[in-house]
């Protein structure tokens, strides 16, 4: 092979360039490293899918090249699968053996890392598609344009940072490379077909079977693809060429990769789970181009036999699938209906899956949230796919890269993850719109045809745009998350209960499982694991201090993760906006919801007849507080099961009885409280679940409680944690009278 330095010193100046945006991209990417590795331990990024993905695997790199399925520690206490795909866990754990070896804080360093080599490689495979696209060598400069975008998108860098340990990212790259894939046989030009190869069928069949192993819902994508290679079909093409072999082969690839899964979990077909439904799709969407291409291949008075041979096959194999395979179709229905459309009563709250302009609970509108996630080239979007369509709309692959763009932005609006997948072709609409606008007005200002101008002013927007300046930015070092401090608390102080399964919101789950090694009874993964079991956790937080403690002792629980932050339906920075009312809390709400006190320590509001929690032992409350209430509230406590001590004595008949405890929480005073009525003959029984004296890290208790009717002379009283465990009884006798 000779070199040609010519060659060489001419592709010098872009090939500097690209690595210039992979270290800008780079840097973007792990500036937050601080906040993931500046505790001394790692912390996941975003959410508790990160969280899990961590565990996953860890799991993975223990037992390789086997990847855990079954997971005893969730849906508690029965267990339950992991309905991930295997791919992105298992490609992250051969990296972390590769990079890390046997030291263990080296292994997890390397999973961080992981999501950011990804995100380098999509913005690389952006910059490949921004090529495949354009319209000649003269427009190298909207390639770099395009990644210069890709590097600094705020969406693009959040799900690809440090630490954001999660198959989004891969999910991205999949579909570029899918996309770049199929615009291979899309013309350059009317009339010029690209020449049928081999290698096309052997890079699309790699390209979608990897697509499916890395994420079970890649079959949407895949069918975006299709549609250009149906669309590109020739006379001259003929089968080989067309993409069905390579999506009949991907379908075959895909299956074997599957066959861990499906033995360990045992769904055959199934959309939520790996199973056989996902490469079946494959196999489907092949012969439909095989088809398509044979009937695009025969001669004009041919054409029409074929395709009543064509529909009578397909007629015959749906004919077939109705008769035995009846479950394969109502799985397909309810992938569309459930998961897509979000007819899922558990998918439907959940935040990514709402509509990029939905409402939030709050009846705000996502313009703002929607803005921090794509950046002012979110909003440039319409006016961008406007001008390349103007301009450049005539070639078939600008048509071809228009369609995809404006097919992934439908899906953003009915769901915001799929702004995630949509980013790089944002970035190649933006690219070469700004590309074409320069090439236009470098006819008045001739500096602007210069090939860096592009890049540089989006270099310029992006870094002008706040959320992106934010994010390329150094993070601070902060302090760990409420629900991570709520686990390294489990952690550090375990259960002392045999009962190990701890109980909250299905959010906090993974972070509780993953960081505190507890069993937890929801997760992330909501409904798809137990349905029913799924939603008796989430109503019997509707439910009584009664339903509460028998569904704890029912379902060994030993912990309860509540607080401001479980407080609505979904988590919020300030909670349910009913539980508060002008900065204090909304008295109609503490008095409606029988587990409200579970915001206060479980402690009683008597003035509101508002009872506490006789079971629930405060054992932790976050150090992070609520803004905007005129009180310091942690967002989160923690409470750990007990009998209750049994408090009793004698008082007038009715009094009111009210019991106090001030204890401290992160050195902030407060005062528990607890209240009943005596009865006709005076009697009263008080089941107190906080110790006196108690002295935890965060918390501490006075040395006595205080307990007093109708204002009369308080009594003090010891009550230790052992009482309060053990169910001791304790008798006050008579209280003194006003």
């Amino acid at each position: 092979m000779s070199w040609n330095p010519s060659r060489l010193r001419g592709a010098a100046p872009g090939l500097a360039a690209l690595v210039a945006i992979l270290l800008l991209a780079a840097w973007a990417r792990v500036a937050n490293f601080p906040a993931v590795l500046g505790r001394g331990e790692l912390a996941p990024q975003i959410d508790g899918d990160s969280s899990y993905h961590l565990h996953r695997v860890l799991e993975t790199v223990k037992r390789f090249p086997r990847v855990p399925h079954f997971d005893p520690l969730m849906n508690w206490p029965e267990g339950g699968f992991c309905p991930w795909a295997d791919g992105f866990d298992l490609s992250a754990a051969a990296f972390a053996l590769a990079a890390g070896g046997a030291d263990p804080a080296r292994t997890r360093v390397a999973v961080a890392l992981w999501p950011v080599l990804l995100g380098l490689l999509t913005v690389w495979a952006t910059v490949r598609l921004a090529r495949r696209v354009a319209p000649g060598p003269s427009w190298k400069s909207a390639a770099l344009a395009a990644g210069v975008a890709a590097a600094l998108l705020p969406e693009a860098v959040v799900h690809s940072r440090l630490g954001r340990i999660d198959h989004h990212v891969v999910e991205a790259l999949a579909m570029t490379l899918l996309a770049t894939w199929a615009l291979a046989r899309v013309p350059v030009r009317r009339g010029v077909v690209p020449p049928a190869r081999a290698w096309f069928e052997l890079e699309g069949a790699i390209v979608a079977a990897l697509a499916v192993w890395v994420f079970s819902g890649s079959p949407i994508y895949v069918a975006l693809a299709t549609l250009p290679l149906a669309w590109a079909a020739r006379k001259d093409g003929g089968i080989v060429g067309s993409g069905g072999p390579a999506l009949l082969a991907a379908g075959a690839l895909s299956a074997l990769l599957s066959i861990p899964a499906v033995l360990d979990h045992g769904h055959l077909v199934s959309f939520k789970f790996p199973s056989l439904l996902q490469p079946a799709l494959l196999g489907a969407a092949g012969l439909g181009l095989c088809a398509w291409a044979w009937i695009a291949a025969a001669e004009p008075g041919r054409r029409r036999a074929r395709l009543v041979a064509a529909a009578a096959a397909l007629g015959s194999a749906v004919a077939v699938v109705v008769a035995f395979q009846r479950g394969a179709l109502l799985e397909v229905a309810s992938g569309v209906q459930g998961w897509l459309f979000r007819r899922d009563p558990w998918l439907a709250t959940v935040a990514e899956f709402k509509p990029l302009f939905g409402r939030l609970p709050t009846d705000e509108t996502r313009w703002m949230q929607s803005y921090w996630s794509l950046g002012w080239a979110g909003f440039f979007l319409p006016l961008a796919s406007l001008v390349v369509a103007v301009r450049l709309g005539k070639r078939p692959r600008i048509a071809a890269l228009l369609y995809f763009t404006a097919a992934l932005a439908a899906l953003s609006l009915l769901q915001t993850r799929f702004s995630r997948v949509a980013v790089p072709f944002v970035a190649v609409t933006t690219g070469l719109a700004v590309t074409a606008t320069c090439r236009q007005l470098g006819r008045r200002w001739p500096w602007l045809r210069a090939s860096a101008v592009p890049s540089l002013l989006l270099l310029v927007f992006f870094v002008a745009d706040p959320p992106t300046r934010l994010l390329v930015q150094l993070a601070p070092r902060v302090k760990p998350e409420p629900i991570l401090e709520a686990a390294f608390n489990l952690r550090d102080l375990p259960l002392s209960s045999p009962d190990r399964g701890v109980l909250s919101n299905w959010t906090f789950g993974h972070q509780l499982e993953v960081q505190a090694d507890v069993p937890v009874v929801v997760n992330g993964f909501g409904s798809y694991l137990d349905e029913r079991a799924f939603w008796n956790a989430v109503d019997i937080f509707k439910g009584t201090p009664g339903d509460l403690d028998a569904y704890m002792v029912r379902n060994r629980i030993g912990a309860v993760v509540a607080g401001a932050a479980t407080a609505g339906s979904e988590i919020s920075g300030a909670g349910d906006a009913n539980a508060f009312a002008r900065g204090a809390l909304n008295a109609s709400y503490m008095r409606s919801a029988p587990l409200s006190p579970l915001l206060i320590a479980g402690s009683a509001v008597p003035g509101w007849d508002v009872p506490h929690l006789p079971h629930l032992m405060p054992r932790y409350a976050s150090s992070a507080i609520v803004n905007g209430i005129a009180f310091p509230l942690p967002f989160l406590w923690t409470y750990e099961r007990v009998r209750g001590a049994a408090v009793s004595g004698t008082a007038a008949a009715g009094a009111r009885v009210i019991a106090e405890l001030r204890f401290t929480e992160n050195r902030r005073a407060h005062t528990y409280k607890a209240w009943t009525d005596a009865g006709r003959d005076g009697a009263w029984t008080l089941v107190l679940p906080f110790p006196s004296g108690m002295l935890r890290p965060g918390l501490r208790s006075e040395a006595r409680w205080t307990v007093s009717s109708n204002g009369g002379r308080p009594v003090e009283f010891e009550l230790p944690e052992d009482a309060v465990r053990t169910g001791a009884t304790i008798a006050l006798g008579d209280l003194p009278r006003t």
